[in-house]
């Protein structure tokens, strides 16, 4: 099965840090996260309800999910 996004992207601009997280279907659902447009790292939240990865996706954009939480594998 290819990953397909599932829902639109969240994004946000603070103080010129621009993050962006992207859900994916893949057996489940993966967030993608991105910082300054690049490619940042993954949290799989495949055994997580869609509710869970929306979740993560606004605690990532506005901060709540920081950098170095061990549940994001870097890109």
């Amino acid at each position: 099965m290819d990953c397909l996004p599932i829902r639109g992207m969240v994004e946000m601009n603070i103080n010129d840090m621009h993050k962006k997280a992207e859900i994916v279907e893949d057996n489940g659902y993966i967030v993608h996260l991105f910082k300054k447009h690049q490619p940042f790292g993954t949290v799989d939240v495949r055994d997580k309800s869609i509710h869970y990865a929306n979740d993560v996706c606004e605690n990532w954009v506005t901060g709540v999910l920081k950098e170095d939480n061990e549940h994001i594998t870097k890109s």
